[in-house]
């Protein structure tokens, strides 16, 4: 009953199947308008620029990384760490959500063992300002339960209490990412016109939205979770990533259509059969193609499984940046 449900409604705001420049400008501030709604990023407000403090500061080779505490809402922390290459003068930056693996922000940086390769770490040595942030009920900012000797995670946990408070998991992971957007564009070793954002898994989601939401990411990676909302949601993937009725609005290729003509590049292990990219790719394609833009929104699908390949995307964004 349920599948029969999903394949009869269609979607309200799916992208334009046109060339028309007004109707592409007129779809993306409606889709923005509604995105912000589902997300409840209005109820948020306007994401602050925080005062960070440091909490640590290591010596690495290439770059200096340093642990940071900063409050996006009053008494809402953000963990992170901050890689700031040895090169002198503003540099361009990169912001870098992690997914669902072990370990938060640490997995993206190299401090624990990486799903793949540590993004954050091999953007930072060829010159990149990056920012790896602890998602909200993940990381150190992990606050799951204990329910009858089983431990429920801190996704199910943030979604249920904010969807109890009218707000959205998602929407607050989204809200402290332009909050971390905002301390990159006024730190003095970043250049704010040259900002990307690259992201694994769960990361690879809050980077699509984050990138279509915010038009300050110029270049974007997204890696081993490029597919449509009916291949993970029809099974069993975790609530945090399907917001209270996003489906009625847009479909996952919907909102990478609202980055074109903006670069992107995606990335996907041969083996990562959970989430295959098509036909996202191909209804992406005809997006960017529509936008007179087609080089700009690259595919390697590499051999290996679920993990930030990087081969050919890392390169790629360090030249869309430099």
């Amino acid at each position: 009953f349920v599948n029969r449900m999903f394949f009869e409604f269609e979607r309200r705001l799916a992208y334009p199947e046109t060339r028309d420049k007004t109707e592409w400008r007129q779809w993306r501030q409606k889709l923005r308008r509604a995105l912000r709604r589902t997300l409840c990023l209005d109820v948020l407000g306007q994401p602050p620029t925080s005062v960070p403090k440091v909490i640590e500061t290591t010596e690495c080779e290439g770059y200096l990384r340093q642990k940071l505490a900063y409050e996006t809402i009053p008494g809402n922390w953000v963990t992170a760490y901050l890689l700031i290459p040895d090169a002198p003068g503003p540099k361009p930056a990169a912001i870098c959500p992690h997914g669902h693996v072990p370990g938060g922000k640490d997995n993206v940086v190299g401090v624990s063992k990486p799903v793949g390769v540590a993004y954050a770490h091999e953007l930072a040595l060829r010159g990149i300002v990056t920012l790896a942030p602890d998602n909200a009920f993940m990381g150190e900012r992990d606050r799951g339960d204990e329910r009858n000797g089983n431990r429920v995670s801190g996704c199910a946990t943030g979604w249920g209490r904010l969807n109890q408070m009218g707000l959205d998991l998602t929407g607050l992971r989204i809200f402290d990412l332009m909050s971390g957007l905002n301390l990159l564009s006024e730190h003095p070793d970043v250049d704010p016109r040259r900002i990307g954002c690259a992201g694994l898994s769960g990361g690879c989601w809050l980077s699509q939205v984050l990138t279509a939401l915010d038009r300050r990411i110029k270049a974007v990676i997204l890696s081993g979770f490029f597919t449509t909302f009916v291949q993970t949601t029809w099974h069993g993937h975790c609530v945090c990533h399907h917001p209270f009725g996003i489906g009625l609005v847009c479909d996952m290729p919907d909102l990478s259509a609202l980055i074109a003509p903006r670069p992107q590049f995606v990335e996907s292990g041969l083996s990562d059969k959970p989430y295959p990219p098509e036909p996202a790719y191909s209804m992406v394609k005809k997006a960017y193609e529509l936008n007179d833009a087609p080089g700009e929104l690259r595919i390697h699908r590499y051999r290996g499984g679920h993990m930030f390949n990087g081969k050919k995307s890392i390169p790629w964004l360090v030249e869309q940046l430099t």
